[in-house]
């Protein structure tokens, strides 16, 4: 009888053999008893003998077909092997629910193709023209693309035209986008243009319409497959190009199980299938910059706006001067000329919720999670105090728990609160909040951006989420309110961030017709990096910021992994990477630097303590070979089975 290698989504660095009455195609689902269960696998070859003396039988084979073909199991094996993760969680976290669940892998409801096309009635500029002709001269074989365009510069209508491009030669083309409120907008633009059928991979869809987009993207009848990271295993028979946007976004990292960045392995699926990478910013990463210095990369670049729109001014409000509270009276005024205009106006603050901070005036006792080492943050609209890490809530006390005076007050601004005193200043402006208390009902970003999008003057609330991508073609002025704690950061890669977050903040003003203005509040109006920002010089910026990392050995000049334990006994969470510190010491290569362990910067969350070890080299083989080393001894270590762990290679955290 043949014996059927099947990999099954455990956390064992292992297969598992199993007897069959046929062969199997390799790729394909089986049903296999796993302990006292009956679990669904993929099936890795046929053999003539096994390792295992006793060998169950499969239940079923569900595919007749693979589900992942050759080249997607090439890719998943390759990065299965470069995070150290298991191939049995990384071969069924690539596929949708319902087939890990088994269920029958068949298309409920094909998605129409859009009826009619449009094609656009403006001419493109000569450096989007000659950004084309360099991608397309390369179509054929791997070339990875830098197009660093300043925000408003035409980047999509780039890559609407390349697309339509390898479309014209039977072939697909995969789009990531970082975050799912630029989905939408994104279908939208490529269904206008193209004539081939779009579908969407993202979290927010159903199970059902997750799976359709992946049989779609199987079979070669979508020409165009767009998502968010997920998307980076796609099956695409035909695939003839990769677009990232807005490349240098953090949300391209997983961050939890199987945590891979898709921005890196687009490098891999591009290399492996022979077909050009576009990776698309205005603010590139540090680690892209480093590619296209190295000719990794070919920097191609839009320096100037489409339609001859001109950037924005920008300017700093002092707010060491101004004690009113969150809106200094300059930024209130600023606000009230272009709304007087009939324009909009968008003010982004990085914090959901009310204010951070519930504390006594008379003994500074302040609300904290019980749960976690984080203050609670105050919701005004459900009278509750809520932790961002555990989710736990709890209601206001009344007094003080400490001195007992009935003397308890908010300190700092969410956007609710925002929201709340913008209410008193501008009492006839609709005010529109988009965050993630505001849009969790399904639909309601959509509609939130349909009210913006209807160009009536308003003042728009953001978070992170409106940052980046989104085209407000009556947006005339933004605000900036309380950054400065990313001057603050513990992490080495904060001022990189926090210049990424500002330009492309900013880059949502004065997008079509007059100059837009921004308006950043701050208390250091004199750090260095402002230079640059308000001159929009982000390059000039990054290449120091790259010296400062050059000199110290930091990414991307060296390269990092990290080792998290937690576990509710501190001690347990500690020692474990005590003990695993000894064990790559004795590895003894000298290459690799290993630090700590240290508590994390929020030791504490949902009542588990988080511990560190991080490992550095410059040497990524070094690197990783000590990291195998780690995963084929990890059964050695005593502690294993009293802690939680994970490893996060290349951590952006």
């Amino acid at each position: 009888m043949p014996i059927i290698e099947v990999a099954i989504a455990v956390p064992l660095n292992k297969t598992f053999d199993y007897q069959s009455d046929h062969e199997v195609a390799v790729g394909a689902r089986v049903k296999v008893p796993f302990g006292a269960k009956k679990v669904i696998g993929i099936a890795l070859a046929n053999k003539d003998k096994s390792d295992f003396n006793k060998l169950k039988s499969i239940v079923e084979v569900l595919d007749e077909m693979p589900i992942l073909d050759k080249p997607i199991l090439d890719f998943l094996f390759w990065a299965a092997k470069y995070y150290h993760h298991p191939i049995g969680e990384v071969l069924l976290a690539a596929m949708p629910k319902n087939l890990r669940l088994g269920k029958e892998a068949k298309i409920k409801k094909v998605i129409g193709l859009p009826l009619k096309t449009s094609q656009p009635d403006f001419e493109i500029t000569q450096e989007q023209t000659l950004a084309i002709e360099a991608i397309l001269a390369e179509q054929h074989k791997y070339h990875g693309f830098l197009l660093h365009g300043v925000t408003g510069s035409g980047k999509t209508e780039v890559y609407l035209r390349i697309t339509q491009e390898v479309l014209n030669q039977d072939q697909q083309v995969l789009v990531l986008v970082p975050e799912i409120g630029l989905t939408p907008q994104m279908i939208a633009r490529f269904e206008q243009r193209l004539k081939t059928r779009v579908v969407a991979i993202h979290s927010q869809l159903n199970e059902t319409q997750k799976l359709d987009a992946y049989l779609m993207a199987k079979s070669g009848d979508a020409g165009v497959v767009l998502g968010t990271r997920s998307a980076i295993f796609a099956p695409m028979p035909n695939l003839g190009m990769i677009i990232i946007d807005e490349e240098h976004d953090g949300s391209f990292k997983q961050q939890s199980s199987f945590r891979y960045s898709a921005r890196d392995l687009s490098f891999i699926r591009a290399k492996q299938v022979g077909i050009p990478l576009i990776l698309g910013t205005a603010t590139p990463s540090l680690e892209t910059l480093k590619n296209a210095m190295d000719n990794k990369l070919t920097r191609l670049t839009l320096a100037n706006r489409a339609g001859g729109v001109v950037m924005p001014k920008v300017s700093l409000i002092d707010m060491r001067s101004h004690t009113d509270g969150a809106l200094s009276k300059l930024l209130v005024e600023k606000m009230q000329q272009y709304l007087s205009k009939g324009k909009q106006v968008m003010l982004f603050i990085n914090r959901r919720g009310y204010a951070p901070v519930y504390f006594c005036t008379e003994c500074s006792w302040k609300s904290e999670c019980n749960h976690c080492h984080a203050s609670m943050i105050y919701h005004r609209h459900i009278n509750r105090l809520k932790c961002h890490h555990c989710g736990d809530e709890q209601m206001p006390e009344q007094a003080c728990p400490e001195c007992g005076e009935q003397s308890l007050e908010v300190y700092g601004y969410g956007t609710e609160r925002l929201e709340e005193t913008l209410g008193s200043h501008f009492a006839d402006t609709p005010i529109i909040r988009i965050d993630r208390d505001t849009t969790r009902r399904k639909k309601a970003l959509a509609e939130h951006l349909e009210k913006i999008n209807s160009g009536e003057p308003c003042i728009i609330v953001g978070t992170q989420m409106l940052a980046k991508g989104h085209d407000f073609s009556n947006l005339a002025m933004v605000g900036i309110l309380d950054i400065d704690g990313g001057f603050l950061s513990t992490n080495f890669r904060a001022t990189e961030y926090l210049a990424q977050l500002l330009i492309q903040v900013s880059g949502r003003a004065g997008r079509s017709g007059d100059q837009g203005e921004v308006a950043i509040q701050t208390r250091y109006p004199d750090h260095p990096m402002f230079h640059y920002v308000l001159s929009n010089r982000y390059t000039q910026f990054a290449s120091s910021i790259l010296k400062q990392r050059m000199s110290a050995m930091m990414p991307p000049f060296s390269h990092q992994a990290l080792l998290c334990a937690n576990a509710k006994n501190k001690q347990n969470a500690e020692d474990f990477l005590r003990e695993v510190a000894g064990l790559l010491k004795s590895v003894k290569l000298d290459t690799v630097e290993i630090w700590g362990p240290v508590a994390n910067s929020i030791e504490k969350k949902a009542d588990y303590y988080y511990f560190n070890l991080y490992l550095q080299s410059n040497d990524r083989k070094a690197l990783h070979q000590m990291l195998a080393t780690f995963s084929q001894h990890i059964d050695t270590i005593k502690l294993k089975n009293k802690v939680r762990w994970y490893l996060d290679v290349d951590p952006i955290d």
